[in-house]
């Protein structure tokens, strides 16, 4: 297995990738949520594009297992934040985005894409970084040092 930093040319796949991230169950090994088709995923795949041309604050890292596919990946992004008392380092870092296709699954891949972002993010001046789990991926994300300690409120436009 090699992982890579995808470039633009890789963004129809991580679109597809993100399509299929959203679709794992509110309950653990259950049935998939469907992810109807439509003109978001066409607008996901030109965001990613376009986030992507910015090197320094978007990547993304993934495993080919074909030509021109993609088997898994994880994207995130580097927040800016203000120097505070515990840190003066100038990034939160936030994972948007990671998935293996069905076929892949149990092979390390996610494990691999997701500590070479960590690892970039980390390099990059990352003071923490956040990410949201299925239930599938807690057990992946606590390996990784990943743990339940900031409860935080949030608000959503509607």
């Amino acid at each position: 297995m090699s992982v890579r930093r995808a470039v633009v040319a890789d963004a129809g796949e991580l679109a597809r990738l993100r399509q299929l991230s959203l679709t794992c169950p509110a309950v653990p090994w259950t049935r998939p949520r469907e992810v109807l088709d439509g003109p978001w995923v066409e607008e996901c795949q030109e965001a990613i594009a376009t986030m992507l041309r910015d090197q320094n604050a978007v990547a993304a890292f993934v495993v080919d297992v074909g030509p021109g596919h993609i088997g898994a990946c994880a994207m995130g992004l580097l927040l800016p934040r203000l120097p505070g008392p515990s840190s003066g380092k100038p990034f939160n870092g936030d994972i948007s985005t990671v998935a293996t296709d069905l076929e892949f699954r149990g092979r390390g891949y996610a494990r691999a894409v997701v500590t070479a972002l960590m690892d970039w993010m980390v390099a990059s001046g990352c003071k923490g970084i956040s990410l949201a789990s299925s239930p599938e991926g807690e057990p992946l994300y606590a390996s990784l040092g990943f743990a339940y300690d900031d409860p935080r409120m949030s608000w959503r436009a509607r």
